[in-house]
């Protein structure tokens, strides 16, 4: 009977063990380490850095199941390009995952009159639309925006979305699309228009 009870609690273990495991990324690291992200950006016609443009990396961790992964939101840093263009995003560091796993960072880099990026940053080097644009020294990459014309600044496809991060988070991404949204006419993202 002990035999049984023992064979039985084996398998119950294994299942749950790999149930966790459907998601394959959450199998890869329990320790992960996510550090900063650096680049410049700059003018897509003149070459020339942009200061000013602020970039917003969000983070969500995954909780893995037999269906699948949940995401839930976990934390969100900004940053502005300075007079060179660069920026350092810092990264979230040294996270253990246990019961869930840290899934890469989402970047927006927005700035009023110009086009926005946004994405996964690993997405950002594979993406079919942004891999002729985007250049990168190993983990550093060279971003290029492009200013939109006066036309295109009228329409709100110009403007990213709202970002998923609680405002207090993302403090200079809604000034600059409060910023934005007053050019071309609509209600600021914050409650009381600037902070």
């Amino acid at each position: 009977m002990k035999k049984i009870i023992l064979v039985i609690l084996m398998l119950v273990s294994f299942t749950i063990l790999l149930s966790g495991c459907f998601y394959p990324a959450c199998c890869v690291r329990p320790i992960q380490y996510d550090g900063a992200y650096k680049g410049k950006v700059i003018d897509a016609d003149t070459g020339d850095p942009i200061e000013g443009v602020v970039i917003l990396g969000t983070w969500d961790t995954v909780f893995s199941g037999v269906a699948g992964g949940v995401s839930e939101y976990y934390d969100a840093k900004e940053t502005v390009t300075d007079r060179n263009g660069e920026f350092t995003l810092p990264g979230v560091g040294l996270r253990l995952n246990i019961i869930n796993k840290l899934d890469s960072v989402y970047v927006l880099m927005f700035k009023t009159g110009y086009e926005y990026v946004d994405g996964p940053w690993e997405s950002l080097k594979a993406s079919f639309y942004y891999k002729d644009k985007i250049k990168w020294e190993g983990n550093k990459s060279t971003i290029p925006l492009r200013r939109l014309t006066s036309e295109e600044r009228r329409k709100h496809s110009s403007l990213p979305s709202r970002p998923s991060a609680p405002t207090k988070k993302m403090k200079l991404m809604t000034k600059e699309i409060d910023r934005a949204r007053r050019e071309q006419g609509l209600e600021p993202l914050s409650e009381g228009g600037e902070d």
